[in-house]
C-alpha cells in the first residue's frame, strides 16, 4: 500500500457508525471515525504510531467493508477511473453542410447567484454534521462527533446544535463556525 493512498467510509462503514456493530471494536470505531476521503495512509500513521499498525487497522476496516480506497475526488478507485473519462456523444455532420466558422458567445460579467442549496435528509445532514466536526477537530472532536453520531431524530440534532457550534468556536474559533453555518446550518432539517 502506498502512502499516499486514500480512505473513505463506506455506506456500510457510515451506518456502522450509528449501529456499533460486534467486529467494529474502540480502536477500529475511532480510526473509522477519521476516515474521510481526504487523509492518506502516511497521515494515519502519525495518528496509529507506526506504518505498521495503521495499515493492519485499515485493511481490517477494509475486511469489514466499512472502508474503501479512494481517488483525490473521493469517488472509490473504480469508480474514479471511470469518472475521469467524460463521456462524448458522436456528433454526425451532414457530408453536404457548408462550413460555418464557430461564433463565441460572450462571457457574463455577473454570473446568476447560486440557488440557496437544499434541504439536506436527516441521515445525510447527521453524516455531514459528523464529517465536519471530524475534518476541523480531528480526535479532539471525537465527543462532538459521537454526540451527532448519536442523534436519531431531527429534532435531536437540533438540539444538539448549540453544543456542537459551541465546540467548535472553542476549539477553533469563529471562522470554523461561520464556515459550519455557511456549508451546513441552513441545510439541516428543521423540527
Amino acid at each position: 500500500m502506498d502512502k499516499n493512498t486514500l480512505f473513505g467510509k463506506t455506506a456500510a462503514g457510515r451506518e456502522a457508525l450509528t449501529s456499533r456493530p460486534a467486529g467494529l471494536g474502540p480502536r477500529l470505531r475511532s480510526l473509522l471515525i477519521m476516515v474521510d476521503g481526504k487523509r492518506n495512509l502516511a497521515e494515519f500513521e502519525k495518528l496509529a504510531g507506526s506504518l505498521e499498525q495503521a495499515a493492519n487497522s485499515l485493511n481490517e476496516l477494509m475486511a469489514g467493508g466499512w472502508v474503501e480506497i479512494v481517488g483525490a475526488d473521493g469517488l472509490p478507485k473504480a469508480v474514479a477511473a471511470v469518472a475521469a473519462v467524460p463521456a462524448v456523444a458522436p456528433v454526425e455532420v451532414p457530408a453536404t453542410a457548408p462550413f460555418q466558422p464557430e461564433v463565441s458567445q460572450p462571457v457574463p460579467v455577473n454570473p446568476p447567484a447560486a440557488a440557496p442549496a437544499a434541504m439536506l435528509p436527516f441521515s445525510e445532514a447527521r453524516r455531514q454534521v459528523v464529517r465536519f466536526i471530524n475534518d476541523q477537530l480531528g480526535p479532539m472532536g471525537e465527543t462532538l462527533a459521537i454526540r451527532a453520531e448519536g442523534c436519531k431524530t431531527p429534532a435531536d440534532l437540533q438540539a444538539a446544535l448549540p453544543r456542537i457550534r459551541d465546540g467548535l468556536k472553542s476549539f477553533k474559533g469563529s471562522a470554523v463556525l461561520q464556515q459550519f453555518d455557511d456549508e451546513l446550518a441552513d441545510r439541516l432539517p428543521k423540527v
